[in-house]
């Protein structure tokens, strides 16, 4: 019986040291539901009126609009960049920027449009779980 035990243990162990568990980039998964949503409608609605140059710094239209938008719990007071880069959604190129927030982790979308204007859309990060083969707490 002893054996056994030791056997099925070890088991456990070589099957968790062979797994390697990854968290979804959050941008990605963000792109994958936008894409699979079909026909850009997520991008119509309202959105704040921010009058930058097109060729405004991210951070510059980030600051912008978190002056102007709210959420349930107010505006957001902090916030750091995690990392921003491009994003094809549909047949479009946007700017995507993670931020952590004091309102947790989002998600902040914006790209250029006609005449200095900004479009912006802040989306809330899903919760984060791993891909991969193996119990869930290797």
């Amino acid at each position: 019986m002893k054996n056994i035990a030791i056997t099925l243990l070890c088991l456990v162990f070589a099957s968790c040291a062979g797994t390697k568990t990854t968290v979804p980039d959050p941008i990605d998964a963000l792109a994958q539901r936008l894409n699979a949503s079909g026909m850009g409608m997520w991008s119509n609605g309202e959105y704040p009126d921010i009058n930058l140059s097109s060729d405004a710094k991210p951070n510059e239209v980030l600051d912008q609009a978190i002056k102007m938008f709210g959420f349930d719990q107010g505006h957001i007071k902090t916030y750091q960049i995690q990392k921003i880069r491009q994003v094809q959604l549909d047949t479009e190129t946007y700017s995507a920027a993670l931020i952590q927030s004091d309102f947790g982790k989002k998600i902040f979308l914006f790209k250029p449009e006609r005449n200095n204007r900004w479009w912006t859309r802040f989306y809330d990060v899903e919760e984060e779980k791993p891909n991969g083969i193996g119990p869930p707490h290797c």
